[in-house]
């Protein structure tokens, strides 16, 4: 599993930097048509709030590194705590969205970023409860 685990990391990892870097680099763009591809899963909830974009952007940018740096390290400690802060993240997220349904959203979007959320909180769990040793290989 300690090889599962840091791939699993890497990846969600990468998809956090990917999202926050946009975000932060283009607020607007990233508003109106995250998460790109014809779907527009952010403009869709309110008017356009340049300073909460940056803070997603920023909070999504830090778990990305984090999880990229514990992913790539190897280390239990940095991989838990990792998952400790995407766990962190991501449950309260899907819990938003699942208690505050986008009136918009249907079909994939649904499925690729409501329950996406949770599956990056069983991705947390899994490393958690997986991870236990000094070194991961």
């Amino acid at each position: 599993m300690g090889l599962v685990a840091r791939v699993l990391a890497a990846i969600v990892g990468l998809l956090d930097v990917e999202t926050g870097s946009w975000a932060l680099i283009d607020p607007r763009g990233w508003f109106a048509s995250y998460p790109g591809f014809g779907h527009h899963w952010v403009a869709g909830e309110g008017s356009y709030n340049e300073h909460l974009v940056t803070d997603a952007g920023a909070g999504f940018l830090a778990i990305g590194i984090v999880l990229v740096f514990a992913a790539v390290s190897g280390r239990a400690l940095a991989l838990r705590l990792a998952a400790a802060g995407l766990l962190a993240h991501a449950l309260p997220h899907f819990l938003f969205h699942v208690t505050n349904p986008h009136r918009g959203l249907h079909g994939f979007d649904v499925a690729a970023g409501v329950w996406g959320l949770l599956l990056e909180s069983v991705v947390a769990i899994a490393i958690l409860v997986t991870v236990r040793t000094e070194r991961v290989r």
